[in-house]
Formats: C-alpha cells, structure tokens, sequence
C-alpha cells in the first residue's frame, strides 16, 4: 500500500480534528481532543474517535506528536 501524508487525507474526511499519537497511529476526533500524558482523548468518549491508520497506510508527523493536532475545516462547509 502506498504512503500518504495525512495532508492528502484531510480532504476526504469530515469536519472535525486528526492527531498522531505518540506510537505513530492517526486517529480521527469528530471534536477536538484533549492532550493527556502520551495520549489524545475525545471529548465525547471512545465513538468519536476513529483510527485512521488501520484504512491507510499514513506517514508519521515530521515532529513531536504532541503538535501533530490538526482541524479538519472545509470552506465550503
């Protein structure tokens, strides 16, 4: 499977948030989450949260997990 950036992705995915977590694995939040120890956590609980990384094959964030936190916005939304 090719590896994309998670800049490719964030078109295709609904409003809300993507973030790495600390073992390299991106996760969706339909809000934003919260940065807890080595971990993101959901605001609304576990059904917010999606794994992305088990659907495709994502190139880990250049940098620090901890500032991998990015909003998914559409302008014509």
């Amino acid at each position: 499977m090719k590896q994309i950036t998670i800049y490719d992705l964030l078109p295709l995915l609904k409003k809300g948030w993507v973030a790495m977590d600390k073992n390299g694995r991106w996760w969706f939040y339909k809000t934003e989450p919260i940065k807890c120890l080595s971990v993101w956590f959901g605001r609304d609980g576990l059904p917010g949260k999606e794994k992305l990384s088990s659907s495709f094959n994502i190139e880990p964030f250049d940098g620090d997990w901890k500032d991998s936190l990015i909003k998914v916005e559409h302008k014509e939304e």
